[in-house]
């Protein structure tokens, strides 16, 4: 991404359908790993959108847009179930001082669970994706909020229309994330910002190849530098949510141990493209009187383990996720 020399990590990494292999790469100038060759996922997402409900990893979102219309505070039981959406949340409430007037798009809105949310919170906000499948789903159940488009496409239609842009696990998915930054700098208003939540590598050492969806699915790995080579790249201005408030709620570990026994992941799909694996998820928000006492109970089991674990990372300031927030400078003219 950034032009420097990459290293070779693993050969033949096991993709997300079975026979498909890729060898993945890793840059120490920006600390982001990546995925060779690059390959057409059209017949893979169509797979994750006919079996949804049943993906390993994906159906946790079916699961969303059903729950969500039963929440009398839709986000708050986002929130509470992801550190993207908490992030999201967070962002939103540090830039945004009137949300009428606020003029916000989510790119990749999916099942447009969070779309709806935000919008019950008060935000004005549409979702725009580029499958048609998803764009029906979420209009048949949550409202006409959703375009189906191609966001190079509609930047040129709508330069400057927008405040901030959310995109929520999306910029992994990616082939070439700068040019589409590119895109999405032209649709927004001066000052106005992208709010970014990817996978996180910053804290996980090198030896850790790649703990990602398997490619083709997610092309990327990216860290907090992979961002501010980004920002600094296209004159952006950048900043990191904290989610130490996050991780005090729910403590989460990153055991080293575990992930260096078992570096590679089982593809979800066969040749044909039917799903191989079939695991139920479902979200389980608790009441905060029991989440902080449960919280409470790991934390203090967390910061044992680690004391007599070295290599347990305990997330903090810093996660799993990332949040990225990208600020439009005065001076940069779409």
């Amino acid at each position: 991404m950034c032009g420097s020399t990459s290293q070779l990590k693993y050969k033949d990494f096991p993709g997300y359908q079975l026979g498909m292999k890729f060898n993945i790469y890793a840059c120490d100038s920006c600390n982001t790993s990546f995925s060779i060759p690059r390959a057409d996922t059209n017949k893979i997402y169509d797979a994750i959108y006919s079996n949804g409900a049943k993906v390993p990893g994906y159906n946790r979102y079916w699961s969303y847009m059903k729950e969500v219309q039963q929440k009398e505070n839709p986000l708050a039981f986002l929130a509470n179930s992801e550190e993207a959406f908490w992030s999201i949340q967070q962002a939103l409430i540090q830039i945004v001082t009137t949300k009428e007037s606020t003029k916000i798009l989510e790119l990749g809105s999916g099942l447009g669970y969070l779309t709806y949310a935000l919008n019950k919170e008060g935000y004005n906000i549409h979702g725009l994706d580029i499958s048609n499948e998803a764009v029906e789903q979420a209009k048949n159940t949550f409202g006409d909020y959703y375009m189906c488009k191609d966001v190079h496409d509609y930047a040129l239609e709508k330069p400057g229309s927008y405040d901030i842009v959310i995109l929520t696990e999306v910029i992994e998915h990616i082939q070439e994330p700068i040019g589409f930054i590119k895109s999405i700098q032209k649709l927004l208003r001066k000052d106005g910002y992208m709010i970014i939540t990817t996978p996180n590598k910053t804290l996980i050492p090198s030896d850790i190849v790649w703990d990602s969806e398997a490619p083709p699915v997610h092309h990327w790995w990216f860290s907090e530098a992979s961002m501010q080579y980004m920002a600094n790249t296209l004159d952006l201005n950048i900043d990191f949510i904290n989610l130490k408030d996050y991780y005090f709620k729910h403590p989460e570990a990153y055991k080293l141990k575990k992930r260096r026994k078992k570096l590679t992941r089982a593809p979800i799909l066969n040749e044909q493209g039917e799903l191989i694996t079939i695991s139920e998820y479902t979200p389980h928000p608790m009441s905060e009187s029991i989440l902080s006492k449960k919280a409470a109970k790991k934390r203090k089991w967390l910061k044992l383990k680690a004391t007599f674990k070295s290599d347990t990372i305990i997330f903090g300031k810093k996660g799993k996720t990332l949040c990225a927030l990208l600020q439009k400078k005065d001076n940069v003219i779409n």
